[in-house]
């Protein structure tokens, strides 16, 4: 029992020695663009990954979360929250504390990106997929103005649907 209890003491005190996991991030085979995205004064660039067994469903899932950060980038709503719970109990040298914080960020977004292209694929040998997707600013201008006429035209058509009921009661009152 000794012999296994020494052995357990061993196993534990290498196990409590051993050099902790690095949390260091492998660049060795990622493109430079998907930490440093690139950058230009006529778009804005949004990079993604994945990995997945199949390359076709690795490369839209990509593109999506890289579509993602795009709308990001154009607009989001940020919600936040912070709990603090105290509590202390006993009396004396035997009171004892428990604090416990806690913190939620929520972030949403909703815009159409539409023109948004893949512009560079990166395949790593492990398999993940580094996607680039590209937002052209004239596409931005060209998607706010057909945004503006739609409504424009949308109003347009409510005031004369609003004109022709006027007409119509008109019409009736007369009669």
């Amino acid at each position: 029992m000794k012999q296994l209890n020494a052995i357990l003491m061993a196993l534990i005190l290498f196990v409590a020695c051993a050099a902790p996991p690095s949390n260091t991030l492998n660049t060795k085979d990622m493109p430079e663009w998907f930490l440093v995205p690139k950058s230009a004064e006529d778009a804005w660039y949004a990079v993604g990954l994945s990995k997945k067994k199949n390359p076709q469903l690795a490369r839209t899932a990509a593109a999506a979360i890289a579509r993602d950060e795009l709308s990001r980038q154009i607009e989001v709503k940020v919600s936040g929250m912070v709990k603090n719970f105290m509590q202390e109990s006993g009396i004396g040298e035997s009171a004892q504390a428990l604090e416990f914080t806690e913190a939620v960020t929520k972030q949403v977004t909703s815009n159409s990106v539409s023109g948004s292209r893949i512009a560079e694929v990166y395949p790593a040998n492990d398999g993940t997929l580094y996607v680039l997707v590209e937002y052209s600013l004239d596409q931005v201008k060209n998607s706010a103005l057909s945004a503006a006429k739609s409504a424009a035209r949308e109003e347009a058509l409510y005031n004369e649907f609003k004109a022709s009921q006027a007409f119509d009661e008109l019409d009736a009152s007369v009669d």
